[in-house]
């Protein structure tokens, strides 16, 4: 399986990699949540740029990007704009979000977060744009309403992959306990049958606290935890979940 090796950054090997996102409404603020994050030292940060105001344009989001880069100094950063239907928190235009994820390719960011159902057009756009530039790419799903069967979830990260993913993502809502058990397992499946690429599961919500923790034992290499907002439910604060990694 691929390690990438990012700005110091190894996913893939080792233990699994945290990441704060940063969910500020304005520039400002913005810029110093990023260095608040970056002095508590996560692997990474990743900008959530569809949480702030008006932001539209390519350029602007090259700017900000020059800014946020000088401001989280070397620690990677994962640029994002999630469809509301994801758990995003606002509309945008589909062609909107893919010229923003192209700027980002192209403006600083190290890695790029596009869905698996902004289809298949989009995703070789970023993709291929991407590429140019030496930037990794996230193809991500998030079901925010259920689980899926663990067949579909396993045929859910192959297609991420076979669509040209640098990591696969898969988030999902359980209902019940099996649910978490689901997860782990389509997570495990996969990791030891097809994956080429490094890998990221979660199921969401208190129920589903326990894949954040113990995802690594069936082959998830990154969990996400909260500074100040959770941008899913379910995040656990950055320095209780760094405290429980050194306790396995």
């Amino acid at each position: 399986m691929r390690v990438l090796q990012i700005r110091g950054c190894a996913i893939g090997s080792g233990r699994p990699k945290i990441c704060v996102p940063l969910t500020a409404g304005t520039l400002p603020v913005l810029l110093a949540e990023a260095r608040e994050v970056a002095d508590h030292k996560p692997d990474l940060a990743e900008w959530r740029a569809d949480y702030l105001h008006d932001m539209h344009d390519p350029q602007q989001a090259r700017a900000a990007l020059r800014q946020l880069r000088a401001a989280l100094g070397e620690l990677p950063l994962i640029f994002t704009c999630r469809d509301r239907r994801e758990g995003g928190v606002r509309e945008m235009a589909p062609e909107a979000r893919v010229r923003l994820l192209q700027a980002a390719a192209t403006g600083g960011a190290d890695l790029v977060d596009i869905e698996l159902q902004s289809g298949i057009n989009n995703i070789r756009a970023v993709t291929s744009l991407a590429r140019e530039h030496g930037v990794y790419v996230i193809v991500s799903f998030h079901d925010f309403a259920a689980t899926p069967p663990v067949a579909e979830m396993v045929r859910i990260l192959c297609r991420q992959q076979d669509l040209g993913a640098d990591i696969v993502k898969l988030a999902v809502m359980p209902r019940t306990p099996r649910d978490v058990l689901h997860l782990l397992e389509a997570t495990l499946l996969f990791r030891e049958n097809y994956a080429q690429v490094p890998v990221i599961t979660m199921a969401m919500s208190g129920l589903g606290l326990i894949s954040r923790l113990a995802g690594a034992a069936f082959g998830s290499d990154l969990t996400f935890a909260s500074y100040r907002r959770q941008t899913a439910p379910g995040q656990i604060p950055l320095e209780l979940l760094r405290a429980i990694q050194h306790l396995a």
